[in-house]
């Protein structure tokens, strides 16, 4: 099919190269996401979403606690995130919680940038950000409908 494409833009008069120059794939963002345990974490499953797309998913424990991911996403207007997943932790009086992911925001030109998922307040806010600057929590964080499984 392709090459009879190319035939007939060749007959029309175009050319290879402009086919192959206006099906090549569309500019791309590409950035860091890091994610390692806190002292206090004892497992942690989260998935990361942009702009409604699955980007990564990071399954920490005690045996493996740190995973960084390279993101290739399609250059957009916005950049809106969901962290979905699940944290377990030990509490300072030696009980196990589970706390559930469903954070988003809004990433500000995350060209080039190594971000971090991060928790906040408790193991109750997640985002990403760089722990160097904590400038960098968003402001627009917001709980998501993205991480909602169906019941029925």
């Amino acid at each position: 099919m392709r090459a009879l494409l190319m035939l007939a833009l060749l007959l029309w008069g175009g050319s290879a190269s402009a086919f192959a120059a206006e099906t090549a794939q569309a500019p791309v963002v590409q950035f860091h996401i890091m994610d390692e345990t806190d002292p206090a974490e004892i497992s942690e499953t989260t998935t990361v979403f942009i702009n409604g797309r699955f980007v990564a998913r990071f399954e920490l424990n005690n045996s493996h606690q740190f995973e960084e991911r390279e993101i290739n996403i399609p250059v957009a207007d916005r950049y809106d995130y969901a962290l979905c997943g699940r944290i377990s932790i030990r509490a300072a009086d030696g009980h196990v919680e589970m706390h559930v992911l469903d954070d988003g925001a809004q990433l500000k030109n995350p060209a080039g940038q190594r971000l971090e998922a991060l928790a906040a307040d408790g193991f109750t806010t997640f985002f990403l950000g760089q722990r160097t600057d904590p400038g960098s929590a968003p402001r627009d964080l917001h709980r998501t409908d993205v991480c909602s499984v169906p019941t029925s």
